[in-house]
């Protein structure tokens, strides 16, 4: 998987290089500044893929004796920085249109620009749809920024698209400046979003609903093997996922029964979410009636209540 994530890197690389030569080239040529502002979108994304690729080989790195838990934050950090520049070029984009709209300065080669967006659309959505597609089945939360901000490229160049054709039908020339403005806001929602999602991993935000519920379902499943589980936590970092628990066992349960059934519970969790580590700790039922009421009170499967007056010991539920 980490060879594919980083065969897509590279591609993103190369596919970013062309586009943003062929947006600065037909820009430039065609006076149109909503299609230099998307060539310098690109150009940001180009640094984005190449810090992609980086976070990549440095988040798959094993843990060491400094990294105990791996290097999976790496992505998580890069693209934090990367959400940064998407936002200081978006400021960068808004006020270059603000100034040609004030200009009046018109578009001189439209069809240039025009063929120019209809390449970026094809060869960006494209690429956008492959690395989206990699990023699911590694899990890369790098890879899956570097796709988006190809997604976000295509999206942007098809709104410039029908605005070059609106400008050569109407002569309408502040519509490129428009678009520019535009786009700026479209890069700032970009940049939102991604952050959004790193400081999650970054914060250690528990795992989605609906994989919590999957690992809660394998407890289920054990559960007769078992008294309860309790203090579930889990967190995320990079393309793996961490997972720890608290199993309470019979007291007459062996070691080795014990270590056999965590063994089980952690083959299935692996099974149903690759790339998850788990730790589960064993407690006999005697030492659990003893502790306070904290973890009487974080229950995943079965519980325990009170015992009433006289009644010696706890019961339990399922």
């Amino acid at each position: 998987m980490h060879r594919d994530a980083e065969r897509a890197a590279i591609l993103s690389v190369i596919v970013t290089i062309v586009l943003t030569g062929t947006e600065l080239a037909a820009g430039f040529w065609s006076g149109a500044i909503s299609v230099v502002a998307n060539a310098v979108q690109s150009a940001i994304d180009l640094l984005s893929a190449l810090t992609a690729w980086v976070a990549i080989r440095q988040g798959a790195k094993p843990p060491d004796a400094d990294h105990h838990y791996g290097h999976g934050k790496f992505e998580s950090l890069w693209v934090v920085l990367q959400a940064l520049m998407i936002w200081a070029i978006s400021a960068f984009i808004a006020v270059e249109a603000i100034q040609k709209w004030r200009a009046n300065l018109p578009v001189t080669h439209p069809p240039i620009a025009v063929g120019a967006m209809v390449f970026s659309v094809v060869l960006g959505g494209l690429t956008s749809r492959y690395l989206f597609a990699v990023a699911s089945r590694t899990g890369s939360l790098a890879l899956k920024a570097d796709a988006y901000h190809l997604w976000a490229d295509a999206g942007a160049a098809a709104v410039i698209l029908v605005g070059l054709i609106i400008l050569v039908v109407t002569g309408w020339q502040f519509v490129d400046s428009l678009l520019a403005l535009m786009l700026s806001v479209w890069i700032v929602r970009s940049g939102w979003q991604l952050m959004r999602q790193a400081m999650a991993h970054l914060l250690d935000t528990a795992l989605p609903s609906e994989e919590v519920a999957v690992i809660e379902g394998i407890l289920q499943a054990h559960a007769d093997q078992f008294l309860n589980a309790h203090r579930l936590r889990t967190r995320r970092a990079g393309n793996r996922r961490y997972v720890d628990l608290h199993l309470v066992v019979p007291d007459a349960m062996t070691v080795q029964e014990a270590h056999h059934l965590c063994d089980a519970i952690e083959a299935d969790i692996h099974k149903a979410l690759p790339n998850t580590d788990v730790t589960i700790h064993v407690e006999p039922e005697s030492a659990f009636r003893q502790q306070g009421m904290e973890d009487r009170t974080t229950f995943i499967v079965g519980r325990y209540e009170a015992p009433d007056e006289g009644q010696k010991g706890w019961e339990k539920e399922r």
